[in-house]
């Protein structure tokens, strides 16, 4: 978990004054963020690059779709496509993913089968 959160928190620097200043804190995410998001359903998935965790994302089933959260990459490795190799995997990831007409991606409420998750 202290690598996940080293790549989310120094991902996150790119955010400083974007992100508003009553919102911004160190570190962006603490230990107790990142296991309460665990612990709420996010099932993450980290991308490794010579042995080191690079890249973090998530995803949360919300009713009937599912959300990508908590998308990072370190930012010397941003734009090697890290972040599309960890959509992929999430994607995968999916149960019984269907298209909507709309193109809008649908997702039936899966059963109650217990997500791997990074830790």
């Amino acid at each position: 978990m202290e690598a996940m959160l080293a790549v989310v928190n120094a991902a996150a620097q790119a955010y400083r004054g974007v992100i508003p200043a009553d919102r911004w804190h160190e570190p962006y995410m603490p230990a107790a963020e990142l296991r309460s998001e665990i612990e709420s359903g996010v099932d993450f998935v980290v991308c490794e690059v010579d042995g080191a965790v690079a890249g973090v994302m998530g995803i949360q089933p919300v009713r009937n779709v599912d959300l990508i959260r908590h998308a990072y990459v370190l930012p010397a490795l941003q734009g090697h496509g890290i972040g599309g190799a960890m959509m992929r995997q999430l994607r995968r990831r999916t149960v019984e993913a269907s298209w909507h007409p709309e193109g809008c991606r649908r997702r039936p409420r899966p059963s109650r089968a217990s997500p791997t998750r990074a830790t």
